[in-house]
């Protein structure tokens, strides 16, 4: 049974301190390592390497990743050297999968270990992050995908030495029947699936979701949409948004994708939580301020009526009538055409295409959608996202010819006040 615990490692000192500890069983397992091996030739070589790229990297939080195999003892019994040379071999070919896998080479060192309260075979790995250029494992260390790394790795080499594979099909029925938010439970108390530091990734991405459309909806600028973000403790992901000094545009002026924010340790990104790039959201932040512009004109523009009521209405007598009352007759019976109600003006019309695409996006991201749903929904996405395009270019060329053609009446008023009088 081969479980798997992932947690980072920020400190070399801690993790080389940790593997020279004593024993902590040494009535049943008077040695503390009973086997450790490295990619390097020797353990000295590998700290010294990975302490050179941690120097070099100044600017990744996480150096080690640190990574536990536990085993049972049904599988593998600690007091047989078989059994031990076995472990260690499993747990060296699942690393070298997972950095085959993520196709990347880096220094690691695995320690097998049985003197914990349980008596079990488990390793410690430690794998360094930054690259001889100082840059981290592309896209970071997922426990997900490695477990499942793992759950596969673990049953070709149980198969392959001619060992049961009933409690590694067992954890794995056991994941595929709980939730993916949830944590697959297995024997002896562990936690098999999601860590803890992941346990909450979906709630926490949830509510930098809310955070996001609510500062979509009032900002009217770049810098207040980061405001109202940051102002819900939502950070920006200084590493993810290193690659332009702009952090929406890229070199060449064009726009980025997105940007990468992080909450209480779950990274997420504008594209994905939005469903927008930030061209489309600097659009609608424009959009926002033509808006309140135009509010605030209107507020202005509206006429302050005096009401004198020591002055009566001037009535003239002579303009009254006496109009005869015409007889009533038959009323007929029209039938008129019902139509549609009109929309009032463009504003209103984009702002309801703008809330028709952020429902659908909404609705996108929510992974128990039925297929059905899923494909209409996408079928209709395209079509919803060219009227908003079109919708916003003749929304700014209308009101520049409104702002062109109040400038040129200005400009007649004041040409017929400086002209003298004849």
């Amino acid at each position: 049974m081969s479980v798997l615990f992932v947690e980072p490692s920020t400190s070399l000192i801690q993790a080389l301190g940790y593997l020279a500890e004593q024993s902590h069983n040494p009535d049943q397992c008077p040695d503390r390592n009973l086997m450790v091996d490295s990619n390097y030739p020797d353990i000295s070589s590998f700290f010294a390497e990975t302490e050179r790229r941690i120097a070099k990297a100044n600017r990744l939080r996480n150096h080690l990743y640190s990574v536990r195999l536990s085993f049972s003892r049904d599988e593998f019994d600690p007091t047989q050297a078989t059994d031990q040379d076995l472990a260690f071999d499993l747990s060296k070919e699942f690393v070298e999968s997972w950095l085959k896998e993520k196709n990347v080479n880096r220094p690691y060192v695995i320690a097998l270990q049985a003197d914990g309260k349980s008596g079990l075979l488990h390793t410690h790995i430690y794998i360094c992050n930054p690259g001889a250029d100082g840059k981290g494992i592309p896209k970071g260390v997922s426990a997900l995908k490695m477990q499942d790394l793992n759950d596969r790795v673990t049953r070709e080499f149980m198969l392959k030495h001619d060992r049961s594979t009933a409690i590694q099909d067992r954890l794995m029925v056991n994941k595929k029947q709980h939730d993916h938010n949830s944590m697959g439970a297995s024997i002896g108390d562990r936690h098999y699936g999601k860590s803890k530091a992941n346990a909450k990734a979906v709630d926490n991405k949830e509510y930098m979701k809310k955070a996001m459309m609510s500062a979509l909806k009032q900002a009217t600028s770049r810098q207040e949409f980061l405001q109202l973000i940051l102002q819900q403790n939502i950070y920006l992901n200084r590493d993810a948004n290193k690659s332009s000094d702009d952090l929406w545009l890229r070199h060449d002026g064009g726009f980025r994708k997105s940007l990468s924010f992080e909450y209480r340790g779950t990274p997420g990104r504008t594209a994905t939580l939005l469903g927008l790039n930030l061209e489309q959201i600097d659009q609608r932040l424009k959009w926002n301020a033509k808006l309140k512009q135009n509010q605030n004109q209107k507020q202005l523009s509206v006429p302050i009526q005096h009401t004198h009521q020591h002055k009566r209405p001037k009535v003239k007598f002579h303009s009254l009538k006496l109009v005869k009352p015409k007889a009533k007759t038959a009323e007929k019976t029209v039938t008129k055409t019902v139509l549609p109600k009109p929309h009032l003006n463009l504003q209103e019309l984009l702002n309801e295409k703008y809330r028709e695409l952020i429902k659908i996006n909404e609705q996108l991201s929510d992974p128990k959608l039925p297929k059905s749903k899923r494909e209409y929904l996408e079928k209709i996405k395209p079509g919803v996202v060219q009227a908003v395009s079109e919708l916003e270019s003749a929304f700014f060329v209308g009101e520049t010819k409104k702002e062109v053609w109040r400038r040129k009446k200005k400009e007649m008023e004041l040409e017929k006040e400086s002209a003298p009088e004849s």
